[in-house]
């Protein structure tokens, strides 16, 4: 449940030398404009790409963040200044507007920072020339994402507890010559943990680093991996390491703890939240794709009925797949 309280939109196009502060909010008792911020908010807390940290009291950020409770067209400015400040240096960045809002998320209050990157679309324009009306194709360069589209970064912070959920995409800093989250590396200046898409990717790496060092066989492996979180995810809503260890290497203790290793090298936070409702659909399915080029999609509660699929190991070292008892096939052209 949300109620937005006020939101107000700085116009930070990099190809500008400043940016174009807003001093006064957006109407937010329109429809419209109600329907998008809840988008955006929808688009950071529903994503398994989410990250959260928290924003400790030292934090520069802290205090511009609060300030825009007590001021929030001054405080916002504040912020967007220092977003510009890291922006404005780095040309890969792409140019945006950036949408501010203080809203209460289930009577919580909270601070959402989301970056409207611009995109190109045409748009008709009507001219005069002398007595002449004439209807004209331009191309505009400053389109904002609609509700329907993804955005790269977005930020909503508790202003009760600091604690912040974000999601970001790595771009290119001149300074430092590589692709940094900068976003949170140098907006927030804070490192969050790992996003329910990044600890799943951890446990991936770790499994078939595991998986190679006993000679298993990767797909088999890894789509036992794939259930194993999954079921986790939907009992207890989270990703639990222990009950995925266990499912995959039982009582070798060997292989449990070259994976234990692997995970805690690669950063793995155990325990995450992972809600269900958001990455069930994405790993609900079995998919592997063959060297001959076959693709095969398996619905995870079928993956392991013998009365459906079979996956052979034959002699001379390949694999034959049996898909059994197929009564109708449907082309889906």
């Amino acid at each position: 449940m949300i109620r937005i309280k006020e939101a107000i939109l700085h116009i930070l196009d990099i190809n500008t030398n400043e940016p174009i502060f807003s001093y006064a909010g957006l109407d937010t008792s329109e429809r419209m404009m109600i329907e998008y911020i809840e988008a955006m908010v929808a688009k950071v807390e529903d994503s398994d790409s989410m990250k959260d940290g928290i924003l400790e009291e030292d934090n520069q950020m802290t205090a511009l963040i609060k300030n825009c409770q007590s001021d929030f067209v001054e405080g916002t400015k504040a912020l967007s200044e220092k977003f510009f400040n890291v922006t404005k240096l780095n040309p890969e960045i792409p140019p945006a507007d950036l949408l501010i809002a203080h809203f209460e998320l289930d009577e919580v209050p909270c601070l959402g920072v989301f970056k409207l990157n611009y995109s190109d679309s045409y748009t008709h324009f009507v001219s005069y020339e002398g007595d002449i009306l004439t209807n004209q194709i331009i191309l505009n360069r400053a389109i904002l994402p609609s509700q329907r589209q993804a955005i790269q970064e977005g930020l909503v912070v508790n202003l009760e507890q600091m604690v912040y959920h974000v999601i970001e995409k790595k771009h290119m800093i001149a300074e430092l010559g590589e692709k940094v989250n900068y976003f949170t590396e140098m907006f927030l200046e804070d490192t969050p943990k790992p996003s329910l898409k990044e600890n799943i990717s951890i446990i991936k790496k770790a499994v078939q680093k595991t998986s190679k060092a006993f000679n298993d066989e990767e797909f088999q492996v890894l789509a036992e991996t794939k259930e194993a979180i999954v079921m986790s995810m939907q009992e207890d809503n989270l990703i639990d390491n222990e009950k995925i260890a266990e499912a995959l290497f039982g009582d070798n203790f060997a292989k449990k703890q070259k994976y234990f290793e692997q995970v805690e090298e690669l950063g793995y936070v155990d325990r995450a939240p992972a809600e269900a409702a958001v990455a069930g659909p994405k790993y609900s399915k079995q998919k592997f794709r063959l060297d001959n080029g076959i693709e095969i999609s398996i619905p995870l509660e079928l993956y392991k009925d013998p009365d459906v699929v079979e996956f052979i190991n034959n002699p001379d070292g390949t694999t034959s797949v049996i898909i059994k008892n197929i009564e109708k096939i449907k082309n889906l052209f």
